[in-house]
């Protein structure tokens, strides 16, 4: 998955750290245990949510300068794109903004484990 990552990231031009590949890393295991007992995305394994989650919402920082900006995620479900925007731009504010209570609650426990501020 790392690879994949590192490689996307580099076909958008865009930075790509350590740190950024840690944090996505403990995401893919956040997400794909709480998949387990609760449907958040129907896309599973390591190849398929680097390119279809990870670099899908990466995608939008070539297009768009994030930095500094206050975005907010509505409807983010299990934080796509918000999660991914913020391991690319750790220095926007990130709102995210769901419906269900369990989710909201998988993604603080979630933003806790990655070590994430500035999210609402």
């Amino acid at each position: 998955m790392q690879q994949i990552l590192k490689d996307g990231f580099d076909a958008l031009a865009l930075p790509f750290t350590e740190e950024m590949s840690n944090r996505f890393r403990k995401y893919y295991d956040c997400l794909t245990e709480k998949n387990a007992v609760m449907n958040l995305t129907s896309i599973e394994g390591e190849a398929d949510t680097a390119r279809l989650h990870f670099l899908d919402c990466a995608a939008l920082c070539s297009v768009y300068n994030f930095s500094g900006a206050s975005v907010i995620d509505v409807g983010t479900g299990a934080g796509f794109p918000g999660l991914p925007l913020k391991i690319a731009k750790p220095d926007i504010s990130l709102t995210l903004l769901d419906s269900h209570n369990k989710r909201i609650s998988f993604l603080k426990d979630t933003c806790t484990e990655l070590g994430l501020e500035d999210v609402r």
